[in-house]
């Protein structure tokens, strides 16, 4: 998406609320457990192993697993790395409301992370938690010969070029 304003990112952070509601966690959690560096991830990881009942708020005390497994496939279509492969917000209302059968989720290859970029990434999150100090938003990041630097703008780039803020004036 690199930074612009779309219906198809609006369907990936209904996504992400959805499975925040129903798992009782926030998607900025300090993850990295289980390899998982995100709600998504985790949830993602529990599919995979036959595990989605796993990710329900254990507060949630009468529900309807059939239900809840409706919002959690939908939450899944709608997080999908490539923004082609998620739902519109109508299919999405019209799978809630058991008008539309809930699709199969397609398999993405995006979201494999090769393995030096993974280590980065572990390595920063094991850095964030080792420090536990904020003073700046930017953190260096080791990778042998040369250093990988994330901020924010990196890990949520702004497009300045985006006609989104005319729109809604």
């Amino acid at each position: 998406m690199h930074g612009y304003l779309s219906d198809k990112a609006d369907v990936y952070s209904f996504g992400v609320v959805a499975l925040e509601i129903v798992s009782g966690k926030g998607n900025s959690m300090n993850w990295p457990k289980e390899g998982c560096f995100s709600l998504v991830d985790w949830v993602n990881l529990l599919k995979e192993n036959g595990n989605l009942m796993h990710l329900v708020d254990e507060r949630l005390k009468d529900f309807k697993k059939d239900e809840v497994m409706v919002m959690i496939n939908v939450a899944l279509l709608c997080t999908q790395v490539s923004p082609l492969h998620r739902p519109t917000m109508a299919s999405v209302v019209c799978m809630l409301e058991g008008k539309a059968s809930v699709q199969d989720v397609v398999p993405d290859t995006s979201q494999v992370l090769d393995g030096n970029k993974l280590e980065a990434i572990q390595r920063y999150y094991h850095m964030r938690e080792k420090n536990k100090t904020y003073d700046t938003q930017e953190e260096s990041i080791s990778m042998g010969e040369t250093s990988a630097f994330m901020s924010d703008a990196d890990l949520y780039s702004i497009n300045m070029d985006s006609s989104y803020q005319e729109k809604s004036d």
